[in-house]
């Protein structure tokens, strides 16, 4: 019993009354100016919610580093239901091992949930795009109790739509375009720090080529079955 409650105490969610809550870990996002933002870096043991004004605008460019280790270290990187083929030439130049990155498509909700707590459980990073104008909050506090059980960071795209329901996610930010390879990053939710705070980011003169899937000639479903991850 003392154990499963060191368990509990020890996780980054628990709040402990007359007591300082223990230092946030964080990993580095590869950007200064953004690690000072978030104080620190993306929050691990956590879900992250990323709401681009649309998909494609480069928000992908902001976790290219956090792939990159988790990758280094030997972790699978899981990408659930991207909108996007991911472009393997950028994912390369950013000297990211394309052997390590796991593109699995859900055939629907239930098994979208699913395959986004497994990954995380696994000891995956998560990078989960949802179908849904909004999840269920009981279904993201899944996600988030995830993530803090496998100290892993997981990250949620969705739009900024989601903002008029509640989410357990740490840490929320809204994307916006400001011109090409520029973003405007607004901190919505950050867990102990009033929300509001802004950031122009320059994401450099990367091409960031995308591709509708639903444009591809090759067969979708072939690739990367969703059973693979029980392998």
């Amino acid at each position: 019993m003392s154990n499963n409650i060191a368990t509990v105490l020890s996780r980054q969610d628990t709040w402990r009354g007359r007591s300082q809550r223990l230092p946030r870990r964080a990993i580095t996002t590869g950007h200064n100016s953004l690690d000072l933002l978030l104080h620190g870096g993306w929050p691990i043991s956590a879900l992250t919610e990323l709401m681009p004004q649309q998909f494609g605008i480069g928000e992908l460019s902001l976790l290219l580093p956090t792939l990159k280790y988790y990758a280094d270290n030997n972790q699978l990187c899981v990408w659930l239901d991207p909108p996007y083929q991911p472009y393997a030439p950028r994912l390369a130049s950013a000297n990211i091992a394309l052997d390590k990155l796991l593109v699995v498509r859900s055939k629907n909700y239930i098994e979208w949930l699913w395959a986004a707590e497994q990954s995380i459980r696994s000891g995956a990073l998560l990078l989960a795009w949802t179908k849904q104008p909004s999840s269920r909050y009981a279904d993201l506090r899944k996600l988030q109790l995830a993530a803090a059980d496998s100290g892993n960071a997981a990250f949620l795209f969705s739009t900024p739509s989601a903002l008029s329901a509640p989410s357990p996610a740490t840490m929320r930010l809204e994307l916006r375009s400001l011109k090409v390879n520029q973003l405007l990053l607004t901190v919505r939710k950050q867990r102990g720090v009033a929300g509001g705070a802004r950031l122009e980011l320059s994401l450099g003169e990367t091409n960031t080529q995308r591709t509708d899937l639903a444009l591809l000639p090759a067969d979708r479903h072939r690739t990367y079955p969703i059973q693979q991850l029980n392998n």
